[in-house]
């Protein structure tokens, strides 16, 4: 009987918790509206990941199942509720963060003075850096497929990283 009631308390805790973290129905967390208001640099990076991509896709006119395409093929983030997602990711070519910037070409990209440890780390400078860039490869290249190619190998090229960014589905 202890037991049963130790199994009990502990359901009870992580039901709490759960609620207390911001799930109202845990069987309906997709449908969980995040408030733009409290999403900050404390803020899971998940949820910030998904916040700075809504935000600058629409400031800089990326269709925003590009954008998470994009987040998707290069650091494998699933959206809001990916808690084990982690943003400080470095590729073998040495691209760094969440949308895998390459240090050496962020500069027009990113307002002010910055570290690889910056972009590596600020999901907000590293996704805005991501969304101007691609801006300017699809006004340079008219064609997203050729933006997409651009961003990945640096020459305008539909290869299967283009492919999957173009078809890619947020099912969040």
């Amino acid at each position: 009987m202890k037991l049963f009631n130790t199994f009990i308390s502990v359901i009870a805790i992580i039901l709490v918790a759960a609620w207390g973290y911001g799930y109202r129905n845990l069987e309906d967390s997709k449908n969980y509206v995040i408030d733009p208001g409290t999403i900050d640099k404390t803020s899971p990076p998940c949820l910030q990941m998904y916040y700075n991509i809504e935000k600058y896709s629409e400031e800089y006119g990326i269709p925003r199942n590009y954008a998470f395409g994009i987040a998707n093929a290069e650091t494998g983030y699933q959206g809001p509720f990916h808690w084990s997602y982690n943003q400080a990711c470095v590729s073998s070519a040495g691209a760094v963060g969440p949308m895998q910037i390459m240090p050496q070409y962020a500069h027009p990209y990113v307002d002010g003075k910055f570290t690889v440890n910056d972009l590596k780390t600020d999901i907000e400078m590293n996704v805005k850096a991501s969304m101007r860039m691609l801006k300017k490869l699809y006004s340079m290249h008219g064609d997203w497929k050729l933006a997409f190619g651009a961003y990945n190998t640096g020459q305008p090229c539909v290869n299967g990283y283009a492919q999957k960014v173009a078809s890619y589905v947020p099912t969040y």
